[in-house]
């Protein structure tokens, strides 16, 4: 009798599941991820994460410097990165599932909106100082254009600075993603001072990387059949 009253306390226990926590580092890049009043992350990114209808998995987001996001990911201190763009190199130490988190404009040049862009060419013969921001990558087509152009890029801490750089005249033009220098510009009220010029109309995959560790341990595209920024998302990455 003894053991089947055993049996009947057990089974219940037995049966619950626990969900598994994923800790996510991301740069904060307003709106897609910052912190709030209460310093406590949110943004479309974080809101995207929460919406996650595979119950297996929830997600801590924890707000880093790029670069620091970036190393915690790499020495499997912190099982996943967001929002990371796809390069030979980083897939090296990430883990990249099949699909994107979200699709992305291509990359663009900001301008006050007194300057004239031509050329990359034109500029480097007229000796314009041209920027990006240390910590990222530039898409193929961007990246293109800045070689054709024979350009010595000049290297910022942030967006913000370089926004800050480009109103004050300190550099000619700015490069990078057109989401994240859009959305710096008017969260500094500068956003009436800048224009952008495009270079191709490709949309670029950014992903939910993952460390080598957890991808060992985890099937990741299973995760992110769950997730579906492009979805919630929709509407808001227009010119």
């Amino acid at each position: 009798m003894l053991r089947y009253l055993l049996l009947f306390v057990f089974i219940p226990f037995s049966s619950q599941t626990q969900s598994t926590e994923i800790t996510v580092a991301a740069p904060e890049i307003f709106p897609f991820v910052y912190l709030d009043n209460e310093h406590k992350p949110t943004g479309l990114f974080v809101d995207c994460l929460k919406s996650n209808v595979n119950t297996d998995y929830s997600y801590k987001v924890l707000v880093l410097p790029w670069a620091r996001a970036l190393e915690e990911v790499k020495n499997n201190r912190i099982n996943a990165l967001m929002p990371t763009m796809y390069t030979e190199q980083r897939a090296e130490y990430l883990s990249y599932p099949t699909e994107p988190l979200v699709y992305f404009l291509d990359d663009v040049l900001v301008q006050r909106k007194t300057s004239s862009f031509v050329s990359f060419k034109q500029a480097v013969a007229n000796k314009k100082i041209i920027a990006k921001v240390r910590s990222t990558t530039l898409t193929e087509n961007l990246k293109y254009e800045v070689n054709l152009g024979n350009v010595d890029l000049f290297l910022v801490k942030d967006i913000a600075s370089g926004l800050a750089m480009l109103e004050q005249g300190r550099i000619d033009y700015l490069v990078g993603d057109y989401h994240i220098i859009k959305y710096t510009a008017q969260q500094s009220q500068l956003a009436d001072q800048f224009t952008f010029v495009s270079f191709s109309d490709e949309k670029i995959p950014s992903y939910l990387s993952f460390s080598k560790n957890f991808s060992k341990n985890n099937d990741i595209n299973k995760i992110m059949s769950g997730v579906n920024c492009g979805a919630n998302l929709a509407g808001k990455f227009k010119h």
